[in-house]
C-alpha cells in the first residue's frame, strides 16, 4: 500500500516538475526586436520559477537534530514544495526600461510572470508602432516541487553524512533533469560539558544541492532551454523525541543561484541569426527558520515541516529509519 502510493506520488511529482520546466519555453517569444529587451523580459517572466527552484533545494535535509549511531541509517523520499508569493505573479513592464518595445496604448503594463495566469498586454516597437509582441500567458505556477531521495548514515563522533539525488530522468520530446547533493550533520553539544546534559538534541548542519535540466525547444535544430540551480544552507538544529513523535526545528542561512540559458541558433526578426541569445541568473539568500514533526512507526518514519520566508516551503516525506 505504502509503496504503491509512493510510486504514484513520484510519477505525479516528476510530471509536475517536467511540465513546470517545459512551460518556460515561452521565453522564445521574447526574442524578436532586441536581445537586451528579450533578456529583461525573460528574467522578469521567469523570476518566480528561478527563485522557487533554488529555495526548494535548501529544504528537506533533516527531520531530527540527533545524528544516527554508527550502525544507523535511513532512506527517505522527501518533497520540498515552494510557494511563490502572490506579489510575484505579475510584473510591471514599464519599469524594465525597454529599448525597442513599449506598451501599446490602451494595453496594461502589468503582465503575468510564469506564476500568473492570462495576459492581455501587447507591446509595439517604439520607432514605427507597426511591430507587435503579445506577452505570453503565465503557466499558473502555484508551486514548485523538488522531489528527491535522501540517504543518511551515522559516523563516529556524533556525525552523520547525508546524500540526496534524483536520477537523471529523460522524457521523450521534452528533455531531461536530475539532482544531487551532499550534507553533514554533527551533534556538537555532546562535546561541551554541561551543555550535553540539556534534555534535547542540538546539531549543526551544512548541505549543498545542485539541479540541472535541459529541455528541447526544437530538437532538430538543437535549440534548448537549460537550467542549472545550486544552493547551500547552514543550520543550527534542535529536536526533542518522545516514544513515537519527534518535534524538530532549525535556524540558519540559505543561498541559491539559478542559471538559465537559451541554447542553439535562432533566426530572430529584426535581429538576424544569433547563437545562444539569452543567459541570466537569479540569486536568493537570507535567514530562514523551520519547524516540523516526525512520526515513527516501527522502521517507518513520516515527517512534515514548514519553512518561513518570502518563498514559503512545505516539506513532507516518508522513509525507512534505523537509529
Amino acid at each position: 500500500m505504502v509503496m504503491t502510493m509512493l510510486k504514484k506520488s513520484i510519477f505525479l511529482l516528476i510530471s509536475l516538475i517536467a511540465g513546470s520546466l517545459y512551460a518556460q519555453k515561452d521565453v522564445v517569444d521574447f526574442l524578436s526586436g532586441n536581445l537586451n529587451d528579450a533578456q529583461k523580459l525573460s528574467k522578469a517572466y521567469l523570476e518566480p520559477f528561478g527563485k522557487s527552484l533554488g529555495t526548494s533545494l535548501n529544504s528537506g535535509w533533516y527531520n531530527s537534530a540527533k545524528p544516527h549511531g554508527i550502525l544507523g541509517f535511513d532512506i527517505t523520499f522527501t518533497v520540498p514544495i515552494t510557494i511563490p508569493p502572490s506579489s510575484d505573479k505579475t510584473f510591471d513592464i514599464s519599469k524594465l526600461n525597454l529599448e525597442y518595445w513599449q506598451v501599446k496604448s490602451g494595453s496594461s503594463s502589468t503582465s503575468p510572470t510564469v506564476a500568473g495566469k492570462s495576459a492581455n498586454t501587447i507591446l509595439t516597437d517604439k520607432a514605427t508602432g507597426l511591430s507587435e509582441l503579445n506577452m505570453p500567458d503565465g503557466a499558473n505556477l502555484k508551486f514548485v516541487p523538488a522531489p528527491m531521495i535522501q540517504v543518511a548514515k551515522g559516523l563516529p563522533f556524533h556525525t552523520e553524512i547525508v546524500g540526496r539525488f534524483l536520477p537523471t530522468i529523460n522524457i521523450s520530446s521534452v528533455g531531461n533533469f536530475g539532482l544531487w547533493g551532499v550534507g553533514v550533520k554533527n551533534e556538537f553539544k555532546e562535546f561541551i560539558p554541561f551543555v550535553k546534559r540539556l534534555p534535547f538534541s542540538m546539531s549543526v548542519l551544512f548541505g549543498y544541492t545542485q539541479f540541472t535540466s535541459s529541455f528541447d525547444i526544437n530538437k532538430a535544430q538543437k535549440q534548448k532551454l537549460n537550467f542549472k540551480s545550486s544552493g547551500y544552507t547552514v543550520r543550527l538544529l534542535a529536536s526533542k523525541s518522545l516514544p513515537i513523535l519527534t518535534v524538530y526545528g532549525g535556524l540558519g542561512y540559505n543561498h541559491s543561484t539559478t542559471d538559465i540559458a537559451l541554447k542553439g541558433t535562432y533566426e530572430i526578426e529584426n535581429v538576424g541569426t544569433k547563437t545562444d541569445p539569452i543567459a541570466f541568473d537569479f540569486s536568493n539568500n537570507g535567514f530562514t527558520a523551520n519547524i516540523g514533526v516526525r512520526l515513527k512507526l516501527a522502521i517507518l518514519a513520516f515527517h512534515f515541516d514548514y519553512s518561513l520566508g518570502d518563498y514559503g516551503i512545505f516539506n513532507a516525506g516518508v522513509g525507512i529509519n534505523f537509529r
